[in-house]
């Protein structure tokens, strides 16, 4: 928590936050209305997604108050390399970055840890 502290009071332009939301079942609603009393209105069940769901894979720049991400088909460390990728590229000066991140495994694999390090990535954890 100390270290939250510091990279957000000192370089606050160089840090991120990153996580995944989802599953997303994205469909059509129809318009809201009245419901006439004793009657509300009831909405049909997801149970069969036929088209599947979708996962939000949001960045947040700290310094800069800007949200960015894009809908993926599944959560996994491939998708979130991709996400790191593009929050190194938010910072293309090749200045260390700060990404807080929680403790899902698909954060901590070993291609991960290694482009982090390669790229001067610090990947703060949430304490569990």
């Amino acid at each position: 928590m100390r270290r939250y502290g510091h990279v957000l009071e000192h370089l606050p332009d160089r840090v991120f936050a990153f996580d995944e939301f989802g599953p997303l079942g994205i469909r059509p609603t129809a318009g809201s209305c009245w419901a006439p009393a004793g009657h509300p209105e009831r909405h049909p069940a997801t149970y069969h997604r036929t088209h599947g769901v979708r996962y939000f894979h949001g960045c947040y720049s700290v310094g800069d108050d800007t949200l960015w991400g894009v809908n993926r088909r599944k959560k996994g460390a491939a998708n979130t390399l991709a996400a790191l990728k593009s929050i190194r590229a938010a910072r293309p000066d090749g200045a260390p970055i700060y990404v807080i991140l929680d403790n899902l495994s698909a954060h901590k694999g070993d291609t991960i840890r290694r482009w982090a390090r390669k790229n001067r990535v610090e990947l703060c954890f949430t304490p569990t």
